[in-house]
């Protein structure tokens, strides 16, 4: 109990302790602190929605190919709005309010599907459709400002434990709100408790705002001037030239892509990456569908679903961190990236929800390594400079194949029934992984040959 008030104590202290005078070392502490409340505070606005929106457009009578453009339609928003939203976010010295304001106007969209079933049986599952797609435009906008901001407010030397610790505590009290959210919903019934749980999301939204108000953004270095030195700790997106403030949003586009595609470690990443995405996600309308339409699952089973691969990916870090430091990013990914056929193919086999729920533990932990290896390789294969251009760039490249991998799913489905389409989707996933055995390949035998050359050159010299 002691403990407990001390952890209120000294979460009201935070609260209230913005613009003091305290050292630049006890504002940057606070500052970590505030960004895990706010980490808190964003999924329990998200997972009061997020998780129930495919099995709502279910009873809400969604066509199959609904169901798909669930998927691919926000895909396709977000391809389009990432990079000049980016840019948009990039000129602007101070980002704080501004992702503020595109995270109001994302969840926003959750008080609209509050409404939906206020309108005619016609019209409802497209409104849904239309709310999911729309609302993903400000939402990756305000995921790449929330990056740029975080960047520049947490040191290098920091960021892995800052963020080890918010990512922590967002899983946790996710799955936990993920399980009351939908025991909530199915007391009450379709539809009023997808209503409520809705309209709950949109006031934890308006509380996520506000504590990420809380964040003291003066401690923020603002880009220097043209010409000055960088500081150790300035954001991984550096400041334009003061040339580019004339240039229009294609063409700074134009000019960054120039640049990258003349850097073959990361050309080559993010096309084998491309190819993962797509069999990866080809089946996802497909899990959906078969948990509600076959197996009769209910939210409170999508609840323990989540669950299930919550806990499996909470032990699977440290056995795929092990495996990192002993054969290196590109090696690990393919050793877990591999093992994800096996989802699809769980789901083919599975004819209950307790048997999915076993192999969802299962892939948790094998996932874990997936996300671990992607993102790790990810910055390994971009260069420092302009590091986040590259990572918007990359995650916009692998979105591309999301708004089709869906409608493909759904195709399988229509022409060959659940269990041939998930064995299908097994065979692209097992497939699709070998790209990255491939590309391990390749780069090792480019570091040697450039090896060779380079001892080659000392040696005539």
């Amino acid at each position: 109990m002691t403990n407990l008030r001390g952890r209120f104590l000294g979460l009201k202290r935070d609260m209230a302790d913005k613009g003091t005078d305290n050292s630049a070392a006890e504002r940057l502490e606070r500052n970590i602190r505030v960004n895990i409340y706010h980490g808190i505070a964003s999924i329990l606005a998200l997972n009061l929605a997020a998780p129930f929106v495919g099995i709502f457009a279910v009873k809400l009578g969604a066509s199959d190919y609904q169901i798909g453009l669930l998927s691919s339609a926000p895909a396709l928003v977000s391809l389009l709005s990432m990079i000049p939203g980016g840019k948009f976010i990039d000129r602007k010295s101070k980002k704080q309010k501004t992702v503020a304001a595109f995270i109001l106007a994302q969840r926003v969209f959750y008080l609209f599907m509050a409404t939906i079933p206020f309108f005619t049986q016609d019209k409802r599952a497209w409104l849904l459709v239309l709310a999911a797609t729309a609302m993903n435009a400000p939402a990756s906008i305000a995921n790449v400002g929330w990056q740029a901001f975080i960047s520049r407010l947490v040191p290098a030397s920091k960021r892995a434990a800052a963020f080890a610790a918010r990512n922590r505590t967002m899983n946790l009290v996710g799955t936990a709100v993920v399980l009351i959210a939908g025991r909530m919903i199915d007391i009450i019934g379709f539809p009023v408790g997808y209503q409520v749980a809705f309209a709950a999301a949109f006031v934890f939204t308006l509380l996520e705002i506000w504590v990420l108000n809380q964040i003291d953004e003066s401690t923020v270095d603002l880009p220097a001037a043209p010409g000055a030195a960088a500081s150790t700790d300035a954001p991984t997106m550096p400041p334009a030239e003061s040339s580019s403030d004339k240039m229009g949003i294609f063409q700074l586009i134009r000019r960054d892509i120039a640049g990258i595609v003349k850097h073959g470690p990361f050309i080559r990443y993010t096309l084998a990456s491309i190819a993962f995405y797509m069999s990866w996600q080809t089946p996802w309308p497909l899990f959906t569908l078969y948990q509600t339409k076959v197996l009769n699952a209910n939210n409170m089973w999508v609840s323990l679903l989540s669950l299930a691969n919550t806990s499996g990916s909470l032990v699977g870090y440290g056995f795929w961190v092990k495996k990192m430091n002993k054969y290196g990013n590109l090696r690990t990914l393919f050793m877990s990236s591999v093992l994800i056929f096996i989802v699809p193919l769980a789901y083919g086999l599975s004819k209950s929800l307790a048997m999915v729920a076993g192999f969802n533990m299962l892939t948790g932990a094998v996932f874990s390594g997936v996300n671990l290896a992607l993102f790790n390789t990810l910055l390994e294969v971009t260069p420092e400079d302009n590091k986040a251009t590259y990572i918007a760039y990359y995650t916009t490249a692998v979105n591309a194949s999301a708004i089709f991998a869906p409608m493909l799913g759904v195709g399988l489905l229509d022409a060959f029934g659940y269990f041939w389409a998930f064995m299908i989707c097994a065979a692209m996933r097992f497939v699709a992984s070998f790209g990255f055995l491939f590309l391990n390949h390749i780069e090792k035998r480019i570091a040697l040959r450039e090896k060779v050359s380079e001892e080659a050159d000392q040696n005539h010299t």
